[in-house]
Protein backbone atom coordinates (compact mmCIF):
# COMPACT_ATOMS: atom_id res chain seq x y z
CA UNK A 1 0.00 0.00 0.00
CA UNK A 2 1.06 3.53 -0.69
CA UNK A 3 2.23 5.73 2.14
CA UNK A 4 -0.42 8.41 1.45
CA UNK A 5 -4.24 7.87 1.21
CA UNK A 6 -6.39 9.63 -1.34
CA UNK A 7 -9.35 11.08 -0.69
CA UNK A 8 -11.37 10.99 -4.35
CA UNK A 9 -14.61 11.48 -5.62
CA UNK A 10 -16.72 9.66 -8.15
CA UNK A 11 -16.16 9.70 -12.09
CA UNK A 12 -16.94 11.59 -14.27
CA UNK A 13 -16.58 14.46 -11.12
CA UNK A 14 -18.58 17.75 -10.72
CA UNK A 15 -17.40 20.65 -8.24
CA UNK A 16 -18.57 19.08 -5.32
CA UNK A 17 -17.04 15.97 -6.00
CA UNK A 18 -13.72 17.30 -6.47
CA UNK A 19 -13.37 20.36 -3.95
CA UNK A 20 -14.71 17.64 -1.41
CA UNK A 21 -11.77 15.78 -2.45
CA UNK A 22 -9.90 18.81 -1.69
CA UNK A 23 -11.29 19.77 1.54
CA UNK A 24 -11.29 16.30 3.08
CA UNK A 25 -7.44 15.92 2.39
CA UNK A 26 -7.12 19.55 3.87
CA UNK A 27 -8.73 18.03 7.38
CA UNK A 28 -7.05 14.69 7.47
CA UNK A 29 -3.74 16.83 6.98
CA UNK A 30 -4.32 19.33 9.55
CA UNK A 31 -5.46 16.35 12.02
CA UNK A 32 -2.01 15.00 11.08
CA UNK A 33 -3.29 12.09 8.65
CA UNK A 34 -1.25 11.77 5.10
CA UNK A 35 -3.76 12.27 2.29
CA UNK A 36 -4.04 13.12 -1.27
CA UNK A 37 -6.85 14.77 -2.96
CA UNK A 38 -7.58 12.84 -5.79
CA UNK A 39 -9.80 12.60 -9.27
CA UNK A 40 -10.83 9.83 -10.94
CA UNK A 41 -11.35 11.74 -14.27
CA UNK A 42 -10.98 14.94 -16.62
CA UNK A 43 -12.64 18.32 -14.93
CA UNK A 44 -15.32 20.23 -16.27
CA UNK A 45 -15.10 23.92 -17.15
CA UNK A 46 -17.43 24.88 -13.93
CA UNK A 47 -14.49 23.15 -11.91
CA UNK A 48 -12.05 24.52 -14.25
CA UNK A 49 -13.35 27.77 -12.79
CA UNK A 50 -13.53 27.30 -9.49
CA UNK A 51 -10.34 26.44 -9.27
CA UNK A 52 -8.74 29.02 -10.66
CA UNK A 53 -10.86 31.67 -9.25
CA UNK A 54 -9.29 30.42 -5.28
CA UNK A 55 -6.41 29.43 -7.12
CA UNK A 56 -5.91 26.06 -5.86
CA UNK A 57 -4.14 23.33 -8.10
CA UNK A 58 -6.37 20.67 -9.48
CA UNK A 59 -5.96 17.44 -7.92
CA UNK A 60 -4.12 14.60 -9.06
CA UNK A 61 -5.45 12.03 -11.46
CA UNK A 62 -5.78 8.13 -10.24
CA UNK A 63 -6.92 6.13 -12.62
CA UNK A 64 -6.05 2.68 -11.04
CA UNK A 65 -6.35 2.69 -6.44
CA UNK A 66 -5.54 -0.89 -6.83
CA UNK A 67 -4.11 -1.66 -3.32
CA UNK A 68 -4.41 1.94 -2.29
CA UNK A 69 -6.29 3.15 0.51
CA UNK A 70 -9.36 5.17 -0.63
CA UNK A 71 -11.57 7.96 1.30
CA UNK A 72 -14.79 8.03 -0.49
CA UNK A 73 -16.05 11.59 -1.20
CA UNK A 74 -20.08 12.29 -2.59
CA UNK A 75 -20.45 8.65 -3.93
CA UNK A 76 -20.42 4.73 -2.52
CA UNK A 77 -21.46 2.88 -4.96
CA UNK A 78 -18.99 0.24 -6.79
CA UNK A 79 -20.71 1.52 -10.45
CA UNK A 80 -19.33 5.08 -10.08
CA UNK A 81 -16.22 5.07 -7.94
CA UNK A 82 -12.45 4.85 -9.77
CA UNK A 83 -11.10 1.75 -11.31
CA UNK A 84 -9.52 -0.62 -8.79
CA UNK A 85 -11.49 0.52 -6.04
CA UNK A 86 -13.15 -3.09 -5.49
CA UNK A 87 -8.97 -4.14 -4.86
CA UNK A 88 -8.63 -1.11 -2.24
CA UNK A 89 -8.76 -0.52 1.22
CA UNK A 90 -11.69 2.32 1.94
CA UNK A 91 -10.96 3.66 5.18
CA UNK A 92 -13.64 6.51 5.15
CA UNK A 93 -17.21 7.61 3.65
CA UNK A 94 -18.65 11.23 3.29
CA UNK A 95 -21.27 11.22 0.94
CA UNK A 96 -24.94 12.73 0.29
CA UNK A 97 -26.32 10.34 -2.00
CA UNK A 98 -28.59 7.01 -1.57
CA UNK A 99 -26.30 3.93 0.52
CA UNK A 100 -25.21 2.30 -2.21
CA UNK A 101 -22.84 -1.04 -2.02
CA UNK A 102 -19.47 -0.43 -1.13
CA UNK A 103 -18.21 -2.76 1.35
CA UNK A 104 -15.05 -2.65 3.78
CA UNK A 105 -13.67 -5.52 5.98
CA UNK A 106 -13.64 -3.10 8.59
CA UNK A 107 -15.65 -0.69 10.74
CA UNK A 108 -15.02 2.73 8.92
CA UNK A 109 -16.28 6.39 9.19
CA UNK A 110 -18.84 6.53 7.23
CA UNK A 111 -21.04 10.13 7.38
CA UNK A 112 -23.73 10.10 4.75
CA UNK A 113 -26.44 13.01 5.50
CA UNK A 114 -29.66 14.03 3.18
CA UNK A 115 -28.47 17.49 2.34
CA UNK A 116 -27.45 19.12 -0.88
CA UNK A 117 -24.04 18.80 -1.12
CA UNK A 118 -20.94 17.15 0.56
CA UNK A 119 -19.32 19.86 0.72
CA UNK A 120 -21.85 20.94 3.73
CA UNK A 121 -20.99 18.06 5.43
CA UNK A 122 -17.92 18.83 5.76
CA UNK A 123 -18.35 22.10 6.70
CA UNK A 124 -20.02 20.36 9.70
CA UNK A 125 -17.03 17.60 10.14
CA UNK A 126 -14.38 20.45 10.06
CA UNK A 127 -16.07 22.34 13.29
CA UNK A 128 -16.30 18.77 14.96
CA UNK A 129 -12.92 18.67 14.18
CA UNK A 130 -12.67 22.15 16.06
CA UNK A 131 -10.32 22.95 12.22
CA UNK A 132 -11.10 26.52 11.10
CA UNK A 133 -12.08 27.25 7.78
CA UNK A 134 -9.73 29.62 6.07
CA UNK A 135 -10.88 31.80 3.26
CA UNK A 136 -9.76 29.79 0.30
CA UNK A 137 -11.36 26.42 1.94
CA UNK A 138 -14.62 28.54 2.31
CA UNK A 139 -14.70 29.65 -1.13
CA UNK A 140 -14.22 26.03 -2.36
CA UNK A 141 -17.06 24.88 -0.23
CA UNK A 142 -19.23 27.58 -0.56
CA UNK A 143 -18.94 26.98 -4.76
CA UNK A 144 -19.68 22.96 -4.41
CA UNK A 145 -22.71 23.59 -2.32
CA UNK A 146 -23.73 26.18 -4.59
CA UNK A 147 -23.16 23.97 -7.67
CA UNK A 148 -24.63 20.72 -6.37
CA UNK A 149 -27.61 22.68 -4.97
CA UNK A 150 -27.89 25.04 -8.08
CA UNK A 151 -27.70 28.48 -6.31
CA UNK A 152 -29.81 26.86 -3.32
CA UNK A 153 -32.50 26.05 -5.38
CA UNK A 154 -32.37 22.64 -6.35
CA UNK A 155 -35.14 20.46 -4.17
CA UNK A 156 -32.58 18.88 -2.21
CA UNK A 157 -31.45 21.86 -0.88
CA UNK A 158 -31.86 22.15 3.06
CA UNK A 159 -32.77 24.61 5.71
CA UNK A 160 -28.63 23.52 6.78
CA UNK A 161 -26.95 24.55 3.12
CA UNK A 162 -28.71 27.76 2.70
CA UNK A 163 -27.63 28.21 6.78
CA UNK A 164 -23.98 26.90 5.69
CA UNK A 165 -24.11 28.89 2.81
CA UNK A 166 -24.40 32.05 3.97
CA UNK A 167 -21.42 31.23 6.89
CA UNK A 168 -19.16 30.25 3.77
CA UNK A 169 -19.98 33.40 1.99
CA UNK A 170 -19.21 35.64 4.74
CA UNK A 171 -15.58 34.03 4.98
CA UNK A 172 -14.81 33.82 1.91
CA UNK A 173 -15.97 37.52 1.06
CA UNK A 174 -17.88 36.94 -1.69
CA UNK A 175 -21.90 37.43 -1.97
CA UNK A 176 -23.24 33.74 -2.95
CA UNK A 177 -26.24 34.90 -5.29
CA UNK A 178 -23.59 37.18 -6.97
CA UNK A 179 -21.14 34.09 -7.39
CA UNK A 180 -23.55 31.66 -8.37
CA UNK A 181 -24.92 33.17 -11.13
CA UNK A 182 -21.20 33.32 -12.12
CA UNK A 183 -21.12 29.62 -11.70
CA UNK A 184 -24.10 28.94 -13.81
CA UNK A 185 -22.82 30.70 -16.29
CA UNK A 186 -19.68 28.29 -16.59
CA UNK A 187 -22.08 25.10 -16.06
CA UNK A 188 -23.60 26.60 -19.66
CA UNK A 189 -20.13 26.47 -21.11
CA UNK A 190 -20.92 23.30 -23.56
CA UNK A 191 -18.29 24.81 -26.39
CA UNK A 192 -17.56 22.14 -28.63
CA UNK A 193 -18.58 19.30 -26.68
CA UNK A 194 -19.53 16.25 -29.37
CA UNK A 195 -23.06 14.67 -28.81
CA UNK A 196 -21.33 11.88 -26.97
CA UNK A 197 -19.50 14.20 -24.58
CA UNK A 198 -22.34 15.37 -23.69
CA UNK A 199 -24.32 12.79 -22.54
CA UNK A 200 -21.32 11.13 -20.75
CA UNK A 201 -20.60 14.61 -18.92
CA UNK A 202 -22.09 14.41 -15.51
CA UNK A 203 -22.99 10.59 -15.94
CA UNK A 204 -23.87 8.06 -13.24
CA UNK A 205 -24.41 4.16 -13.09
CA UNK A 206 -27.07 2.78 -10.79
CA UNK A 207 -27.06 -0.98 -10.51
CA UNK A 208 -31.18 -1.95 -10.01
CA UNK A 209 -31.37 -6.04 -9.81
CA UNK A 210 -29.63 -7.72 -12.49
CA UNK A 211 -30.03 -4.12 -14.98
CA UNK A 212 -27.97 -1.71 -14.72
CA UNK A 213 -29.18 2.53 -15.14
CA UNK A 214 -27.41 4.74 -16.65
CA UNK A 215 -28.62 8.80 -16.46
CA UNK A 216 -26.53 11.71 -17.79
CA UNK A 217 -27.45 15.19 -16.73
CA UNK A 218 -26.72 18.16 -18.61
CA UNK A 219 -27.46 21.36 -16.43
CA UNK A 220 -27.33 24.89 -18.62
CA UNK A 221 -29.01 28.14 -19.00
CA UNK A 222 -29.35 27.53 -22.77
CA UNK A 223 -30.61 24.33 -23.08
CA UNK A 224 -31.51 25.11 -26.95
CA UNK A 225 -27.74 24.44 -27.14
CA UNK A 226 -28.58 21.13 -26.65
CA UNK A 227 -31.84 20.42 -28.02
CA UNK A 228 -31.11 21.39 -31.58
CA UNK A 229 -29.07 18.85 -31.43
CA UNK A 230 -31.31 16.00 -30.20
CA UNK A 231 -31.31 13.22 -32.91
CA UNK A 232 -27.08 13.11 -32.73
CA UNK A 233 -27.55 13.14 -28.97
CA UNK A 234 -29.90 10.10 -29.20
CA UNK A 235 -27.55 8.60 -31.60
CA UNK A 236 -24.87 8.80 -28.89
CA UNK A 237 -27.13 7.37 -26.33
CA UNK A 238 -27.83 4.25 -28.87
CA UNK A 239 -23.91 3.62 -29.00
CA UNK A 240 -23.51 4.29 -25.17
CA UNK A 241 -26.40 1.53 -24.70
CA UNK A 242 -24.71 -0.79 -27.24
CA UNK A 243 -21.56 -0.76 -26.00
CA UNK A 244 -22.57 -0.71 -22.08
CA UNK A 245 -25.90 -3.25 -22.21
CA UNK A 246 -27.54 -0.58 -20.07
CA UNK A 247 -31.05 -1.56 -19.84
CA UNK A 248 -32.06 2.12 -19.51
CA UNK A 249 -30.10 5.41 -20.40
CA UNK A 250 -31.61 8.53 -19.34
CA UNK A 251 -30.48 12.45 -20.50
CA UNK A 252 -31.83 15.18 -18.46
CA UNK A 253 -31.19 18.52 -20.50
CA UNK A 254 -31.81 20.82 -17.00
CA UNK A 255 -32.81 24.52 -17.66
CA UNK A 256 -31.63 25.87 -14.75
CA UNK A 257 -33.66 29.35 -15.12
CA UNK A 258 -36.83 27.69 -15.76
CA UNK A 259 -36.33 25.10 -13.09
CA UNK A 260 -36.95 22.23 -15.53
CA UNK A 261 -35.97 19.30 -17.55
CA UNK A 262 -36.36 17.66 -21.03
CA UNK A 263 -35.63 13.72 -20.86
CA UNK A 264 -34.27 11.76 -23.82
CA UNK A 265 -34.42 7.95 -23.42
CA UNK A 266 -32.74 4.89 -24.52
CA UNK A 267 -32.84 1.16 -24.20
CA UNK A 268 -35.66 -0.78 -22.93
CA UNK A 269 -38.68 0.04 -20.34
CA UNK A 270 -40.19 3.45 -22.28
CA UNK A 271 -43.51 3.09 -20.73
CA UNK A 272 -42.38 2.50 -17.67
CA UNK A 273 -39.92 4.98 -17.11
CA UNK A 274 -42.53 7.37 -18.44
CA UNK A 275 -45.25 6.35 -15.99
CA UNK A 276 -42.37 6.53 -13.37
CA UNK A 277 -42.31 10.45 -13.77
CA UNK A 278 -45.28 10.66 -14.31
CA UNK A 279 -44.42 11.96 -17.77
CA UNK A 280 -44.95 10.46 -21.77
CA UNK A 281 -41.92 10.24 -23.62
CA UNK A 282 -42.91 10.92 -27.78
CA UNK A 283 -40.19 9.96 -29.97
CA UNK A 284 -38.04 9.39 -27.16
CA UNK A 285 -38.07 13.01 -25.71
CA UNK A 286 -40.62 14.09 -22.85
CA UNK A 287 -41.02 17.22 -20.49
CA UNK A 288 -40.42 17.03 -16.72
CA UNK A 289 -41.47 20.39 -15.33
CA UNK A 290 -40.31 21.32 -12.06
CA UNK A 291 -37.40 18.32 -12.17
CA UNK A 292 -33.81 19.60 -11.73
CA UNK A 293 -32.43 16.75 -9.21
CA UNK A 294 -31.58 12.98 -10.77
CA UNK A 295 -30.59 12.34 -7.55
CA UNK A 296 -34.30 13.13 -5.27
CA UNK A 297 -36.46 13.61 -8.47
CA UNK A 298 -35.14 10.99 -10.89
CA UNK A 299 -33.54 7.78 -9.23
CA UNK A 300 -35.49 6.97 -6.98
CA UNK A 301 -39.14 6.34 -8.80
CA UNK A 302 -37.06 5.15 -12.09
CA UNK A 303 -35.38 2.30 -9.45
CA UNK A 304 -38.46 1.44 -7.85
CA UNK A 305 -39.99 1.06 -11.84
CA UNK A 306 -37.08 -1.49 -12.98
CA UNK A 307 -37.56 -3.90 -9.72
Amino acid sequence: MSQSAYAIGHQQPDTDTVISAIALARLKQAQGTDVVAARAGELNPETEFVLDRWGVDSPTLLEDATDEELLLVDHNEYSQTVAGAREATITQVVDHHRIGDVTTGDPISFRAEPVGSTGTILTGLYDEAGVDIDEETAGLLLSGLLSDTVVLRSPTTTDTDREVAERLADIAGVDYEDYGKELLAQKSKLGEKSPREMVLGDFKEYDIGDDVLGIGQIETVEPETVLDQRDAVIEAMDEVVAERGYAVLLVLVTDLLEEESTAFIAGDHTEAVGDALDATFTDREAFLPGVMSRKKQVVPPVEDALK
